[in-house]
This record gives structure tokens, C-alpha cells and sequence, in this order.
């Protein structure tokens, strides 16, 4: 019995002096000081402060200059603030005192004041957080370019600060979802409307009321699902009035370069007058190059340029490469789909009818051969939506 009264005895003992360092621990921050400067040395304020607080504050030899102040049942630490602030002074607190100094790496308490913290950076590099962030962080960086970090050595309220606005500032960039759907026009429906092409399309797609054509850039425009234009581009192709090569779907950093081929890889035999043959390999399809850039809330810079390569038959029998390229910047909104136009698949082709051995002959072989040049021309229709997308929602 007298043992645990002992012990008993221990632990109120132990609770009592947990209590009294806590006490200690927080006297600064529930002291209340009342005070009233007017045009006083911020050094002779600062010994106010510790005549009614009994807290020692320790200023060195940078602090100087006058403040005018009311101050009136303030905690402590706040009135610290206040009277420092006018003279960019900062204060970092230890066991039983308060140290007062300029916040600049050339002071002589600095290193006393400072401590350091080490940042490392995810989605922008050291030199674009060094460009964003406010010059007054300057003297307390260092960065590493091989590491991606960035350490600061400051007092404790500047480096939650600088943490503050690293966390603004490195943040996930923003994409641009990009789907495209590739379209070929049969010759015959080019050749029955011509110039009213457009037209037909804006009726036969979205409507009269929904597709915008603007003539001087060739290009159709339409706010609203491109689902919808989806469906009703598979219904023509089901009708034979064109073709769907391809819809595919290309998600770009904002301010980056995406990249897209449609088409195939084949290997040509190349035999130079000059040199041995060799083989090579060659794209033929459709290729896009595209780089967005959010320039609005919802509105989107495109730089594109798409490129066609086909195989074509010459008269020599030989398979050459015809390409067709452009390039064009065009202005959209968010979720809004443009139809891109203006290139054509053309397809020369010298078809040769002949009698054997005898269409080979020279002067006589126009009696047994006949030759016809063959083209014909297909029209590239390339419909794409934009759509941004926020990594951090």
C-alpha cells in the first residue's frame, strides 16, 4: 500500500513540473503588453517590452530608428512584430529570450537568427523559380541545377514565406487534350460541289446553325460536342462520301510539342547513279506537329503543321514520294472544334497497255501499246477539338 501512495505521489509530482515548463514555455505568448511611442528609439522600446513582460530581448547593433506605436493589452510576439516592422527587422525566439536583427546575411547575429531548408522543386526547374520569385529572396538562395532544389537560409518567418510562394508558383502545368479526326473526301463529292463544299458539310455535320465558315483561312468552326460531329462524319463514310483515316486523341503540355503519325513504315531500295544501293526506310501517311498555348481562361493558340506523304507511280516504273505540307496558327476556344482544310492528295499515275515484246520496239511499238496518264485527287479534311485540362481540380 505505501508503495503505490509513493508512486501516486511521483506522478503528481512529474504532472506538476510538466505544467510549470509549460507555463514557462508560453509566458511570452500570454504576456499582454500596453504602450504608448511617439517618435521613440525602437531600442528603448524594445526595453519597455522587457520591463513589463520580464522577457529579455536582445537587439544588436543594426537595430536603430524611431516608432510611433499605441499599443494596448497585445501579446507580446505581436507587439514585437509591430514595433520591428517599419525598420525590416525580424526576431527569432529561444528558451528564455527574444533576439532582435536586420534579416540580411551580413549582419552579425545572422547566423544565429538563420536557419536553412532545403526545397526540392517538381514542376519547374531552379531558374524559372529564381525568374518568378520576388528579388528579395535573392541574398538567402541557393540552388542546384543538377538537383532540381533550391536552399534557403533565413529566419523561420521568411522561409515559410518563401515556402508559401514556391508552392504558387510550382505547381502542375496545365494540358490540352487534342483529338483529331483524320478525313479523306471522295474526288466525286469534290467534283459535285466544288466551292460549295463547306456548304454541304455544314449541313450534312452539325447544321446550318452550327458550323462557322470562315473562307479567308479555309477553316470551319463549331462550339459544342464533337461526338456529335463524330457520329455524323461515320454516317457520310457509311454513305461513301469520305473516308475516316483515323481519330485519335493527343494530350500536349501547355507551351510544349506533341507529335502524331498516322500512316505506315516502309522499306524502299534507294540505287544512286554513283553509289551502291542501299535500303531506307520512309513514313508515308499523315504526320502533326502541334504546339498549344493557353493565351485566356478559355482560349487556345494553336501552331500546327500537318504533312501528307504518298507513294506515286512515274513513267520510269519507279515509286516516288509526293508530300504536302502547311503550317497555320489558329485561335480556338475550349471544347470547340475547327476543321482544318486546304490540302490534297493528288495521285499521277501513267497507266501502259501493251503487247508483249512488240510495245517494246522502237518505231512500231506505238501500234502495240497504249499510254494513258491517270489522276486523281482526293481532299484532306482534319476535324480538332480542344479541350484544357487542370491537373490540380
Amino acid at each position: 500500500m505505501r508503495k503505490i501512495t509513493v508512486f501516486i505521489y511521483l506522478i503528481i509530482i512529474i504532472f506538476f513540473l510538466i505544467g510549470s515548463v509549460s507555463a514557462e514555455t508560453d509566458q511570452s505568448e500570454q504576456t499582454m503588453v500596453s504602450a504608448l511611442y511617439f517618435q521613440t528609439d525602437i531600442r528603448e522600446a524594445l526595453n519597455d517590452l522587457v520591463l513589463q513582460s520580464g522577457v529579455n530581448i536582445i537587439a544588436d547593433d543594426t537595430v536603430q530608428g524611431l516608432v510611433t506605436l499605441d499599443l494596448e493589452n497585445v501579446p507580446l510576439e505581436k507587439a514585437l512584430k509591430m514595433i520591428l516592422l517599419s525598420g525590416g527587422y525580424s526576431f527569432r525566439r529561444f528558451d528564455d529570450y527574444y533576439l532582435v536583427s536586420m534579416a540580411d546575411p551580413r549582419s552579425p547575429a545572422f547566423q544565429h537568427m538563420a536557419e536553412s531548408r532545403n526545397i526540392k522543386l517538381k514542376y519547374i526547374t531552379t531558374s524559372e523559380a529564381r525568374d518568378l520569385l520576388p528579388a528579395f529572396y535573392d541574398p538567402f538562395l541557393r540552388s542546384s541545377e543538377e538537383r532540381n532544389s533550391i536552399t534557403i537560409t533565413a529566419t523561420p518567418a521568411i522561409i515559410e514565406e518563401f515556402i508559401e510562394e514556391v508552392n504558387k508558383i510550382d505547381s502542375p502545368p496545365e494540358q490540352i487534350q487534342i483529338q483529331f479526326v483524320v478525313t479523306e473526301i471522295s474526288s466525286d463529292l469534290v467534283k459535285e460541289y466544288g466551292a460549295d463544299l463547306f456548304d454541304y458539310l455544314r449541313e450534312e455535320i452539325v447544321g446550318s446553325d452550327g458550323l462557322i465558315y470562315n473562307n479567308e483561312s479555309v477553316e470551319l468552326s463549331w462550339y459544342g460536342s464533337s461526338d456529335r460531329i463524330l457520329t455524323n462524319l461515320k454516317a457520310l463514310e457509311k454513305r461513301e462520301d469520305l473516308e475516316i483515316k483515323a481519330d485519335p486523341r493527343l494530350i500536349v503540355q501547355n507551351r510544349g510539342t506533341g507529335t502524331l503519325f498516322i500512316g505506315e513504315e516502309q522499306v524502299i531500295i534507294l540505287e544512286p547513279e554513283d553509289a551502291s544501293a542501299r535500303l531506307e526506310r520512309v513514313e508515308v501517311g499523315v504526320a502533326l506537329e502541334v504546339s498549344p498555348r493557353i493565351i485566356g481562361k478559355d482560349e487556345i493558340e494553336l501552331n500546327i503543321s500537318p504533312s501528307i506523304s504518298h507513294f506515286t507511280e512515274e513513267m520510269d516504273q519507279r515509286l516516288r514520294i509526293r508530300r504536302s505540307e502547311i503550317t497555320s496558327v489558329i485561335h480556338t476556344q475550349d471544347k470547340e472544334t475547327l476543321v482544318m482544310a486546304g490540302m490534297t492528295i493528288e495521285n499521277r499515275r501513267d497507266n501502259i497497255r501493251k503487247v508483249p515484246i512488240l510495245g517494246d520496239i522502237p518505231l512500231i511499238r506505238w501500234f502495240f501499246r497504249q499510254d494513258r496518264k491517270e489522276d486523281s485527287e482526293r481532299e484532306l479534311l482534319m476535324f480538332i477539338t480542344t479541350e484544357i485540362i487542370n491537373p490540380a481540380e
